[in-house]
This record gives C-alpha cells, sequence and structure tokens, in this order.
C-alpha cells in the first residue's frame, strides 16, 4: 500500500545541472521511485537526485550521498560539500571532505560559503582510451548520405561510477547519443554514460582554452536521459583529455555548457600523450543552494 509522505529536500544549482537533494533516509530500492516522482515534479526543475545519508561509515568524511543510480556526479560532489559546509557552519573559505557514490576515495571540496564557489579535486580516471565508432549511424552534420560516422579514435575516459565518451564536431541530437549509448551499454554496461558533444572550433582566453560542449548522461538504474545544463565529471574527462593532447603541464579550461560555465584545470606529468598521464584535475564554479523544502511523495507502505 502506498501513503502520502512529505519529505525534506535541497535544490542545487551547479552551473545549470539542477540536483535535487534529499534529506532523508530512504533505503536503495526505494531510490528509483523516489526520484522519479522528485524529476516529475515540474516546479522542482530537477535533472538528477541524489540522497544525503546519515553519519558516514569512513571517520574522515564529514558527510556521505548515493546518486540515485549510486553513479558518480562531479557536479552533485561539489554541491554537497557546499550542503555540508552551511551546515557545519563554516562561514567564509573552508574545506569538506565528502564520501560520494561511484567514487573510492574520499573527495575534498573547498568552499566559500560567502559567494557559493566551490571548487574540488577530481579523482583521476580509471581508464582512458580511444574507440573506434566509424560502424554507427552517426551525423556529423554535413548532409552526407552515408549511414555511418568516420570517427575513428575518440577518446573513451572511464570513472568507474560513469563512462564518457567525448565527441568533437558532432551535433549534440537524441538520435546520435542513442547510436552511442546502444553499442557502448552493449559493449561495457556501464552503470552511467556520458557522452560530452564538444564543438570543433576552440577559443583562448589568457592561460585557459575554451571549449563549449553539450553533456547527455544516461543512467541505467533509473532508465533516465537527460541533456544536462552543464556536467562535473564529463568536464573533467574533457580536462583529461584534452590535457594529456597538449603534454606534460598545468592545462586551464573554460567549458561553456548550456545552462552554465564550469571551469578545470588539469595536471599532466611523465610526457605527452602516449607518454603522458593525468596527475590531478580539478573543477570549480558556483553552486547556488535553495533553502530546505517540504514535497509530497508516495512510498510503499
Amino acid at each position: 500500500m502506498k501513503i502520502r509522505k512529505k519529505i525534506r529536500i535541497i535544490v542545487a544549482d551547479p552551473a545549470g545541472n539542477i540536483t535535487i537533494f534529499v534529506k532523508d533516509p530512504f533505503d536503495r530500492t526505494q531510490y528509483q521511485q523516489v526520484a522519479k516522482q522528485l524529476l516529475e515534479n515540474e516546479d522542482l526543475k530537477g535533472e538528477q537526485v541524489a540522497f544525503i545519508l546519515d553519519t558516514p561509515q569512513c571517520g574522515r568524511a564529514e558527510g556521505k550521498m548515493e546518486m540515485c543510480g549510486l553513479e558518480f556526479c562531479g557536479n552533485g560532489s561539489r554541491s554537497f560539500g557546499l550542503i555540508k559546509a552551511r551546515d557545519m557552519g563554516i562561514k567564509g573559505k573552508g574545506s569538506v571532505n565528502v564520501d560520494v557514490s561511484g567514487c573510492d576515495e574520499i573527495l575534498t571540496v573547498e568552499v566559500d560559503t560567502d559567494t557559493n564557489y566551490t571548487k574540488v579535486k577530481m579523482p583521476c580516471p580509471a581508464g582512458m582510451s580511444k574507440i573506434d565508432l566509424c560502424a554507427l549511424p552517426i551525423d556529423d552534420g554535413d548532409n552526407t548520405e552515408s549511414n555511418k560516422s568516420n570517427i575513428k579514435e575518440t577518446p573513451l575516459v572511464d570513472f568507474g561510477g560513469i563512462l564518457h565518451v567525448i565527441l568533437r564536431g558532432i551535433p549534440a541530437t537524441k538520435e546520435n547519443f542513442d547510436a552511442v549509448k546502444d553499442y557502448i551499454t552493449e559493449k561495457f554496461n556501464p552503470p552511467a554514460l556520458g557522452v560530452m558533444f564538444c564543438d570543433s572550433k576552440t577559443e583562448r582566453d589568457g592561460e585557459s582554452l575554451i571549449f563549449p560542449i553539450t553533456p547527455v548522461v544516461y543512467v541505467k538504474d533509473v532508465d533516465t536521459t537527460y541533456f544536462e545544463g552543464s556536467c562535473g565529471s564529463g568536464t573533467t574527462a574533457c580536462a583529461a583529455a584534452f590535457g594529456l593532447e597538449k603534454g606534460e603541464g598545468i592545462h586551464h579550461f573554460v567549458f561553456p555548457q548550456p545552462a552554465g560555465t564550469i571551469e578545470a584545470t588539469a595536471v599532466i606529468a611523465g610526457g605527452g600523450a602516449e607518454k603522458g598521464y593525468v596527475e590531478k584535475v580539478y573543477i570549480e564554479g558556483k553552486v547556488e543552494l535553495s533553502e530546505e523544502k517540504l514535497v509530497e511523495i508516495e512510498v510503499e507502505s
């Protein structure tokens, strides 16, 4: 039997990637039904849902949260850091250690509660490779009649909790995303998949390279696909891949996305693309937080 229940939520806006944080405890088996109702609530305008857990098991973390599909999310992580900073009464600049789903390490989120600015050292990719998508029916926008793409080597970046494909100069359409999704889910079956549609042309702003991207993310457990306002882990994947292309050094990027901009810094060590490796990646930007709200949903009694 289903009953009506009021639950506490906070709505976070990290560069337009609207994330609804649930403060009441739920079993993982209930995540999907709760998330579905919250995402269908048009007043909230949510793209994804996260659940704040009770006292984290890891003593070094000051808070723990899980995304509804147990995937990893960079924007969710830095938003959660700001939520915990507010709960802890941090005034101005500080840092918060968070334990988040889809990530094996504790993340440290640098915060400024006066400006809502956040910066987090992201987990480095678990794996980076190139993938051949030549056999897929991807429309590259050149109006040719071929039903196959010419994408021979495009970056594939694995974070364990989410797998990202980076496509340069390919239109961000549902058809193109579905072609990639069907192929990748059959071949790798990741918990979540992101396709980062990146402009083929770039600009420079001082020391930073500007790469406009359109992120599209699929989460298997809740069977949702969103053209997201922005994507933190996708931004990290792009920074890591483009940083490796540039070779050893510290590389700054600006990633304008449909609803906001995320800045990223990639530290590449050991040489160029063939011998180098990603040592660190940071993402940063503002996060707007709502006050705590009460919303009503239906749950199994």
